[in-house]
């Protein structure tokens, strides 16, 4: 049976999928938690196997965490290649700016959070173990999961596992706190108290179909499923490239093809914007090359990859992982959890006149989950999502990332320089790093809302 071997991860995902989904909709009181149906699914599949592996095949999971891990690592670059595939005609406004701002001062915050509690209290793990909550709660369990896995030498092997578990620990902390927080602002406002929280889209979509000729031919789904193809094959090229051109640097060599390796989805991610600028040259050009991308299809591929992500990251946790982190992982989850909901409600008051309450429940939602997250969040307190919030909020994560590159930067200071003389004293300079990055962008961000910019 050597011919099914990776098969079975991806039929074992959709059973547990398809169980969450049922659970979700016939058990009373599950809709009523935030939490999506692909965690919902791994969390399943995780309890069944640290209960009965140790009983039935004497081992402590039934996956192998490193094939699980593998799945995981490429379902991220797929769902971040097909959303930047997507066509947008968004213009970027001011209050964007101050969204992204305020996104990156919150992973900035969580990071020296964890950093910090690792100096206090976990002295013998590397400081990378708490660095990690800030990418588990703020980018959700893909990237924690790539960028763990670099540490893995210094985590002792568990770097993925543990930023998959902080990614988990995010979203029930977040789904959780975050629909106890919507029925005050309930009460307070005297809106009707959502019953339960749908997974269902509420907005309307223009489903693209393409010429007969074309369905008959090459179909929408087919069409974009080969062009994510041509440029993740561009990626692994990249890759293979990079493993001959660094090799002669030796050690150093090798650490810079971890990075690149890790950011697998960010090299993705930038073939896919030279390719939608070479369309749009072409587009200039008078070419029709509107059916080419397909934004219902690539929504609908981008959240196929990141549900297969989601449930296969909590599987790759083991009762061993638990024994080493259990106690300072769930110790960081909490401590920077309760600190992103006080420093977001302090914020979101200060930096926008209009909508605060919505703004605070939708970035505490994606900034302890994932962008969805937040979103099922906001419709608690924005039923239809009126409010330029939503918009806002997923536009803003965008502006996010090119504002946090020099934080990633002080994240790897640590990692670079383990096992050197002076590796305690740069672990010290990139707590203070962190520190002085939400500093300044809570000082730029408060002056902006003084000014009224955020309006």
């Amino acid at each position: 049976m050597e011919e099914w071997g990776v098969i079975l991860y991806f039929l074992l995902i959709g059973i547990l999928l398809f169980i969450a989904k049922i659970l979700k909709t016939w058990v009373p009181g599950l809709n009523r938690v935030v939490i999506p149906s692909a965690l919902l699914g791994g969390f399943i599949g995780l309890v069944l196997s640290l209960v009965f592996a140790p009983i039935i095949i004497g081992e402590d999971t039934f996956f192998d965490v490193d094939q699980m891990g593998y799945i995981v690592y490429h379902a991220l670059a797929i769902g971040f290649i097909a959303l930047a595939l997507k066509r947008d005609d968004s213009k970027i406004k001011k209050k964007i700016w101050s969204t992204g701002m305020l996104i990156t001062s919150t992973y900035a915050l969580q990071a020296a959070i964890g950093v910090l509690l690792v100096f206090l209290f976990f002295s013998d793990k590397f400081v990378g173990s708490g660095m990690l909550v800030a990418l588990g709660f703020g980018q959700g369990p893909g990237l924690a999961i790539s960028i763990g896995k670099m540490w893995n030498p210094m985590l002792g092997g568990d770097g993925a596992t543990l930023g998959a578990s902080y990614a988990f620990l995010g979203f029930v902390f977040g789904g959780t706190v975050g629909v106890s927080l919507i029925n005050i602002m309930s009460r307070k406002k005297g809106l009707e108290k959502v019953r339960s929280y749908s997974e269902d889209s509420i907005n309307k979509t223009t489903v693209e179909i393409d010429t007969i000729k074309e369905i008959s031919v090459l179909d929408g789904l087919t069409t974009q499923v080969v062009i994510i193809s041509i440029i993740y094959g561009l990626v692994y090229l990249t890759l293979l490239g990079a493993t001959y051109l660094l090799a002669p640097l030796g050690s150093i060599g090798e650490t810079i093809f971890g990075l690149l390796k890790g950011f697998n989805f960010i090299i993705g991610i930038l073939y896919a914007l030279v390719y939608k600028k070479i369309l749009g040259r072409m587009a200039k050009k008078g070419k029709n090359v509107r059916f080419i991308t397909n934004n219902y299809m690539l929504s609908n591929i981008s959240s196929f990859a990141f549900n297969v992500m989601i449930a296969g990251s909590v599987l790759t946790i083991t009762l061993d992982f638990l024994a080493s982190y259990g106690i300072q992982l769930f110790v960081t989850a909490i401590v920077a959890g309760v600190v992103t909901l006080f420093y977001l409600k302090m914020m979101t008051k200060r930096i926008y006149g209009n909508y605060q309450d919505e703004y605070f429940i939708g970035l505490f939602g994606m900034l302890t989950g994932v962008a969805s997250t937040g979103l099922a969040l906001l419709k608690g307190v924005d039923h239809n999502l009126e409010t330029p919030v939503a918009e806002e909020m997923v536009l803003g994560s965008g502006t996010a990332i090119t504002m946090a590159l020099p934080l990633f930067g002080i994240l790897f200071i640590p990692s670079l320089t383990y096992g050197t003389p002076n590796e305690t004293l740069w672990s010290w300079l990139s707590l203070l790093g962190c520190f002085l990055y939400t500093l300044v962008m809570m000082i730029i961000l408060l002056i902006r809302g003084r000014r009224g910019v955020n309006v």
